[in-house]
C-alpha cells in the first residue's frame, strides 16, 4: 500500500481566521483545503453568525468543518466521513486548531433512515487521476466513466442519517449542511428530516443517471433552489428553506 508524506499548512476559513492542516503530500488534499477555506466555494463568507448545529457530510479532511467553527463561535458542528484515513486526518486537524470541544467527528457514511451499512471505495490506482484523488470515496469522476475494475480498496462503515443525529444530539434544526459526498446526497436527502435544515450547499452529482431536476423532486418541496455550473452535473447549489 502506498504511503504519503506529510506536510502541515496555513490556510484561513472564509473569514479569515489563520488555520493549520495536516495534508498529504502528492494528493488533492492541499486543493480541496485551499477551495473550500480560502476561494470558500460552499459561500460560507456572507453567511450571518451561526449558533446552534451545523452538518459536514463529506468531511474529507475537515476543512469546512474546522472554518465553520472557527468562524462562528456559537456554533456545533458535526462532521461525516466514511473513509477511515480521512476521519483520523480530520480528528487530527480538529485537535491542531484547538476545536475539539466544539467538532463532533463520526466514521460513519450518510444515507436514508433506514440504510444500515453501506460500502465505500476509495484509493485507486493506476493512473494519475486515481493516485491524486486516492482518498476521494466513490469518486464520481472516476466511477461515472463505468470502469468497475480499476484496483482500489474497499471498507464497509455504518451509516447515519439526518433524523436519526437529529434524535441522537437533540437536535430540533441544523442551521447549516454542507453536502459534498459523491453520491451520497440522492439518499441523505431523501429523508423527510430535511425539513430541519435552514440551509444546504453543496455538491450533486449524476450518479447513476440523476439529474438536476432529481434534486429538485427532492428539495423543492421544502427549499428554494440556486445552482451554480454545468447543468449536467456535477453542480454546486444552494438550498434555503422556505
Amino acid at each position: 500500500m502506498k504511503t504519503y508524506a506529510e506536510t502541515t499548512e496555513w490556510h484561513r476559513s472564509a473569514r479569515g481566521v489563520p488555520l493549520r492542516f495536516v495534508v498529504r503530500l502528492d494528493t488533492n488534499d492541499h486543493n480541496t483545503v485551499n477551495a473550500s477555506a480560502t476561494e470558500d466555494e460552499y459561500h460560507l463568507r456572507d453567511l450571518p453568525p451561526l449558533t446552534g448545529w451545523a452538518l459536514d457530510i463529506g468531511g474529507y479532511l475537515g476543512s469546512v468543518a474546522i472554518g465553520l467553527a472557527a468562524d462562528n463561535p456559537d456554533l456545533r458542528v458535526i462532521c461525516i466521513e466514511p473513509v477511515p484515513e480521512n476521519a483520523a486526518l480530520i480528528a487530527r486537524n480538529v485537535e491542531l486548531n484547538g476545536l475539539g470541544d466544539r467538532i463532533t467527528v463520526l466514521h460513519n457514511a450518510m444515507a436514508a433512515p433506514e440504510i444500515g451499512e453501506t460500502t465505500v471505495r476509495y484509493r485507486y490506482t493506476g493512473s494519475e487521476l486515481a493516485d491524486h484523488h486516492a482518498f476521494v470515496g466513490n469518486i464520481s469522476l472516476i466511477e461515472g466513466t463505468g470502469a468497475v475494475d480499476i484496483p482500489h480498496q474497499e471498507t464497509t462503515v455504518a451509516c447515519v442519517s439526518l433524523a436519526g443525529l437529529a434524535q441522537t444530539y437533540g437536535i430540533e434544526r441544523f442551521v447549516l449542511v454542507k453536502i459534498d459526498c459523491e453520491g451520497c446526497e440522492w439518499s441523505a436527502l431523501a429523508d423527510p428530516a430535511v425539513a430541519l435544515c435552514d440551509r444546504i450547499v453543496g455538491e450533486w452529482h449524476p450518479t447513476g443517471g440523476k439529474t438536476q431536476a432529481d434534486l429538485r423532486a427532492l428539495l423543492e418541496p421544502t427549499h428554494e433552489l440556486t445552482f451554480e455550473g454545468p447543468p449536467e452535473g456535477p453542480q454546486e447549489f444552494t438550498a434555503v428553506r422556505r
